[in-house]
Parts: C-alpha cells; sequence; structure tokens
C-alpha cells in the first residue's frame, strides 16, 4: 500500500517537474516546393526547399504522382538513379526537381554540365571560320545559307513547339525528403504536395 502511494507520489512529482519546465520547441523537418506549370514544349521544374534537416548523413529528394488513378498523359518526375548527398543536422537545402513530358525519352540522371551548347557554339564557329578562311569568296554563299538554315529551324520548331502529347489537367505530385544517419541508421522523411499543371 505504502508502494503505491510513494509511486503516485513520485509520479504526480515528475508531472508538475516536466510541466513547470519551459516548452523547447523542436524545430520541424519539412519541404516545400514550388507548383508547376509545364511549358508548350520542354520540361517544367520545382524548386524545392529542405529545412532543419534532423540527421547527420545523407539525403535524397524524390518525387511521385500521387492523384488518383487515371488513364491521362501526365508528366513524371521519377527518374534515372536516386540522388544522395551528404548532409548535416539543422542544415538547409535547396534543389530543382525536373517534370518531363509524357512520353519523352527521360535520361538516366540529370545533366549537370551547363557548358555542352557554348562549346558546340564554339565549335561550329571555329569550323566556319576555318571554312572562310580556306575559301574567301564563297564566304557570302555560306552566309546565306547559314541564315537560311537557322530560318526554317525557327519555323520547324514553331510548328511543332506545342504539341507535348499530355492530357489537360491540374495533377497532384508528392515530392518526399528522406534524411538517413551515418551513425545509427535512424531514418526521417518529409512531405509536400504540389500541383502541376498542363494547359
Amino acid at each position: 500500500m505504502q508502494a503505491s502511494i510513494l509511486r503516485s507520489s513520485l509520479l504526480i512529482g515528475l508531472g508538475l517537474i516536466a510541466a513547470a519546465l519551459p516548452a523547447t520547441a523542436v524545430p520541424a523537418f519539412t519541404i516545400a516546393a514550388s507548383n508547376v506549370t509545364m511549358p508548350a514544349s520542354g520540361n517544367g521544374s520545382s524548386q524545392y526547399t529542405v529545412s532543419q534537416i534532423p540527421l547527420t548523413g545523407f539525403m535524397n529528394v524524390n518525387c511521385a504522382y500521387s492523384g488518383p488513378t487515371t488513364d491521362a498523359k501526365i508528366p513524371t518526375c521519377s527518374y534515372g538513379p536516386i540522388h544522395v548527398q551528404s548532409v548535416t543536422a539543422g542544415q538547409t537545402v535547396t534543389g530543382t526537381m525536373l517534370f518531363y513530358p509524357y512520353g519523352v525519352a527521360v535520361p538516366l540522371s540529370t545533366p549537370h554540365s551547363r557548358h555542352a551548347p557554348a562549346g558546340l557554339a564554339l565549335a561550329g564557329g571555329l569550323l566556319l571560320g576555318f571554312g572562310l578562311w580556306r575559301r574567301p569568296r564563297r564566304w557570302l554563299q555560306l552566309a546565306v545559307l547559314s541564315v537560311a538554315a537557322l530560318a526554317a529551324l525557327a519555323s520547324l520548331s514553331a510548328c511543332t513547339g506545342s504539341f507535348n502529347n499530355m492530357t489537360p489537367g491540374t495533377y497532384q505530385y508528392t515530392l518526399t525528403a528522406e534524411d538517413g544517419a551515418t551513425v545509427n541508421n535512424l531514418v526521417a522523411g518529409a512531405t509536400t504536395t504540389i500541383d502541376v499543371t498542363v494547359p
């Protein structure tokens, strides 16, 4: 009898002490992302921010369609191997999730180099320059041919640029940030839902 009274008194005392201590706010592990409107041609993108990462270790962000079952031709954001990056507890990470049109070949991984178009333009300019240097009288013919080719390419892309083969509408997607600790195998996750609009 005395043991149960002592146990009850101890529990009441611990409860009063816990209630008297100031409440400390635990930062919430969150992911926020922007909605997407798919362009008439090309890829859409959502900028995301993962805040207050709880565990030091590795994090990845993935994406999947989360709306009702549908036969609509919708964009895809699930592609390639999962990109994992090192993170520290309390860190904030930003990134971009790409959305590809329905039926488009999706690369195995997202491209990291932004220098390829500039390199191709430089190589083309050098080849054109060497060609003009070798045949100085043909420069006018080459210039007219180049302008005509660019005009034809622009009109071709203008005619076909609006066909993205997707079903118009607004679709729900879920982005998930997964944080795994390197030491004790703990895992934490945060999700957010965004709208992807196909005009």
